[in-house]
């Protein structure tokens, strides 16, 4: 066996292509040490080693980035380029087989062995050879350009590999697997799996190429047809029936459109008929009228303005809320009063608000309604009067029942529900929509509804209308401004119709949560009715009327006789929810009938199935107690007091402590509170310093202490001013060393000179006492006019006592009165308060 011969010579790495022997390639010389190592070369003799790159992404390549089976080359050509570039050209000579690679001098050597080419042809056949080789130039003209069959028959096998692998497309990696294969056999193997691929690879091409032309052909003989068939038509001058232009128009004519929106309609479709019907303006203009006709120009709801029967709606779907059902039947009353003048100025019979009380028809009741029977057309001489009165905004915390509440007053008035959920919209073009240059445009929100209504006098619902937000594209309050506004809204401009819509019947009704966070200008045209929380009785009602049947139909247990005691429900109401609402409370019990459930299909996994729930059973039902209720103590010890806050869920009970500690007159506050806060405590302090020989204090009772006041639940944030007179009888319970009583809660915002100033969320945060046990509350007298939105229950169980300055709030709310300085008596802590606890 001959050894083979080793060579040393310089080297070049390439990249993104493999050199075969016998081929000629030209390639890019840019890399400085390859532009070294190609002047070597050419200086000793032309020859050089080509190796690939696996990775041509490597700009240094080492010996490991390099496939071991290279290229002997000999250089032909090199043409010198700009910015220090060389193209060279090669000719492949023979395999090599990489032994040692060097790159760490100037120039590039490598040491390789010469592999000589296999003599021995393969034992089968060389026609599936050919055959794959001649389609392959077949169906590549570059290709045949270059090498005909004739020459491929004519070389050794081997050399023919090589050729044909030089020319094929094919990736790096799949070419460097033929160079890589020293005996024919696997050469060639690996040759025709490269073909077979090339071949199903142009076979797909073809495919698509194939399917591609047929389409184009076939949408060109659609317009070529379209286009004969208009001709035709227009040169017989009549047609067999009325065209979808035609239709169009009796539609726009039929629809009662304002004459602004009818011209408009007239003029597009004109232009509609202009168009090829493939083109993508055609689509817009036949969008844009779909919209304008399915929009309801003239059809009304056959609304019904009886006050008995709304009445009857409301207390059949709501507990309590005694006020709101009365401000929203007074609503409807001046709206019956607005429609039977209407009348009686048109002739009509009078009365006709009030006869109209026929049996409720809802507008989509049944799948079988005739639309008739939900609405009526009206002509342009019957329009209503529009709605002139305030919009009702609906203001409380979440689950007191004011999405439920506007779903009642349309159905006692006999009109579609529909609801726009602002909640997180930022965009104008919400609201007003986009203008029809932009691609995909739609309108707005508004009209959407109105085209879902199908009639003109829905009741919408603007929901969560506290939580909208402005940004760079556009203030979306703002654009309600004209919707809300009885003056401009008979003429809303939406963006993409670009015509008036008359909104003037819709029956607004807005939600929130918080009325501060409601923008100013948008609240003038509202008229705010605060939702309270619910006290436990009414949410005991509420449940038993309402949430307990609702969620048995739901649950599939209305057959089985689930029944809750009293007592049950009072204790989901007290320990289980925390809320001025009843979410919370429908969620727990639906907790418990999903496991009765359970029980009545699988006892053996669980307690057998008992119809009856207990207030024993619910801990069991339902884990742990998720709230207890903080109650009254007999004593507490000098420095807590209970203040009373507001929070967007209702009230709560707020404990403040104060500490005495030595110290240098530092006043330290914890427990999150907010800048506002922050103020109070500061202010309080303020005043006990200058009232301290009054309190019986020293002057310079603060030059050997430090005070310390908290506010647990320290992760809640806390902020307001209505805790003044709270945190004021905490430092002066702390340093006289005379406990506050522990039944009593207090609020209310105090100044220097000693004033209480009245404070809001009153309802919420008297509900919370009550609900916490408190026998006592201290509220500012100004606020006595608000007492009468307070319900009775909680008015005759809590003892409330009207006070305008602190001195009042000192007698009730400390066991016993500060004694003077020089008065004969002398109360703990005067003397020395860090000692007073």
């Amino acid at each position: 066996m001959a050894v083979p011969k080793t060579l040393t010579l310089p080297a070049i790495p390439i990249r993104d292509m493999v050199l075969f022997p016998g081929a000629r390639v030209p390639f890019v010389v840019g890399r400085s040490a390859s532009v070294r190592t190609l002047e070597l070369a050419i200086k000793a003799g032309d020859h050089l080693l080509m190796l690939t790159q696996k990775d041509a992404k490597v700009e240094a390549p080492g010996q490991d980035d390099l496939y071991p089976i290279g290229t002997l080359a000999l250089v032909e050509s090199v043409l010198a380029l700009p910015k220090d570039y060389y193209k060279v050209g090669v000719k492949g000579i023979a395999r090599v087989s990489l032994r040692r690679y060097d790159d760490s001098g100037e120039i590039i050597q490598a040491e390789a062995y010469l592999l000589a080419e296999p003599t021995q042809p393969p034992a089968e056949s060389l026609q599936p050879f050919h055959q794959a080789v001649e389609a392959f130039l077949g169906r590549n003209s570059d290709a045949s350009r270059l090498l005909s069959m004739d020459q491929i028959r004519e070389l050794p096998l081997g050399k023919a590999i090589d050729t044909v692998a030089g020319l094929l497309p094919a990736e790096v990696k799949q070419k460097q697997e033929i160079l890589d294969q020293l005996e024919i056999g696997p050469r060639l193997e690996a040759m025709m799996r490269l073909l077979e691929l090339d071949a199903a690879r142009s076979e797909v091409d073809r495919t698509l190429d194939e399917k591609t032309r047929q389409r184009l052909d076939q949408d060109h003989k659609q317009y070529v047809l379209n286009e004969k068939m208009r001709v035709i038509q227009q040169e017989l001058g009549k047609k067999e029936e009325k065209d979808e232009f035609a239709r169009l128009k009796d539609q726009i004519e039929a629809a009662g459109m304002s004459a602004e929106a009818r011209a408009k309609a007239l003029e597009e479709l004109e232009r509609l008929e202009a168009m090829p019907p493939q083109s993508a303006e055609a689509t817009v203009s036949r969008t844009y009228l779909d919209w304008l006709l399915a929009l309801p120009w003239t059809t009304m709801a056959d609304e019904r303005l009886d006050l008995m029967e709304a009445e009857r709606v409301l207390d059949e779907d709501h507990s309590g809320l005694d006020r709101i059902k009365a401000r929203i039947l007074e609503h409807l009353a001046v709206m019956a009063r607005l429609q039977k003048v209407s009348d009686m100025n048109e002739g009509g019979p009078p009365g006709r608000a009030a006869s109209s009380a026929s049996p409720l028809v809802l507008p989509h009741a049944e799948a079988g309604q005739s639309p008739s029977a939900a609405s009526t057309k009206v002509s342009e001489g019957e329009n209503r009067p529009p709605l002139r009165g305030p919009i009702l905004c609906l203001v409380g915390p979440p689950g007191v029942g004011k999405t439920s509440l506007a779903r009642s007053i349309a159905r006692a008035l006999n009109r579609p529900f529909v609801r726009l959920s602002l909640g997180g919209v930022r965009d104008e073009a919400e609201i007003r929509g986009h203008r029809r240059t932009y691609i995909g445009s739609m309108p707005g929100r508004i009209i959407s509804l109105m085209k879902k209504a199908k009639v003109r006098n829905p009741l919408m619902l603007l929901d969560e209308i506290d939580k909208m937000a402005s940004d760079f594209r556009g203030d979306p309050s703002s654009a309600l401004l004209e919707v809300l506004d009885p003056e401009q809204n008979a003429n809303f401009q939406d963006h993409y119709l670009d015509v008036g819509f008359d909104l003037s019947q819709v029956l607004f009704l807005a939600t929130a949560n918080i009325r501060h966070q409601i923008p100013e200008p948008l609240e003038d045209r509202l008229e705010v009715l605060e939702l309270s929380g619910y006290t436990t009785k009414e949410k005991l009602a509420i449940a038993e009327q309402h949430l307990l049947p609702r969620a048995l139909e739901g649950h599939g247990m209305k057959d089985l006789g689930v029944h809750f005691e009293p007592a049950a429900l009072e204790k989901l109401v007290q320990d289980y929810t925390r809320e001025a609402g009843v979410r919370q409370l429908e969620r727990e019990i639906a907790n418990i009938l999903r496991k009765l459930a359970r029980h009545t299909l699988q006892p053996e996994k669980g307690e057998a199935f008992d119809s009856v729930i207990t207030a024993e059973r619910v801990p069991k039902l339902l884990g742990p107690e998720k709230f207890l209720e903080t109650r009254a103590e007999d004593t507490a010890p000098p420095g807590l007091v209970n203040g009373l806050a507001w929070t967007p869920t209702g009230g709560d009970l707020l404990t403040i402590e104060a500490a005495v500690l030595p110290g240098k007159g530092v006043l330290k506050l914890t427990g999150k509170l907010g800048e506002v806060m922050q103020e109070s405590a500061n202010l309080a302090l303020s005043y006990v310093r200058a009232r301290a020989e009054r309190l019986g204090l020293k002057r310079d009772f603060l030059d050997t202490v430090d005070l310390h006041v908290h506010v647990p639940e320290g992760a809640i944030p806390k902020d307001g001013p209505s805790a003044g007179i709270t945190l004021a009888t905490a430092l002066i319970s702390v340093l006289t060393g005379i406990p506050a009583r522990a039944d009593l809660a207090m609020t209310g915002e105090l100044t220097l000179r000693g004033r209480v100033l009245p404070i809001g969320g009153l309802k919420e945060k008297l509900l919370a006492a009550h609900r916490q046990g408190r026998k006592a509350v201290l509220i500012p007298s100004e606020n006595a006019r608000h007492l009468e939105e307070i319900p009775a229950e909680v008015r005759e169980q809590l003892s409330i006592h009207l006070v305008s300055h602190m001195d009042e709030v000192i007698q009730l709310a400390l066991t016993r009165m500060p004694q003077p300085l020089g008065a004969e008596s002398a109360g703990p802590g005067r003397e020395n308060p860090a000692t007073a606890q």
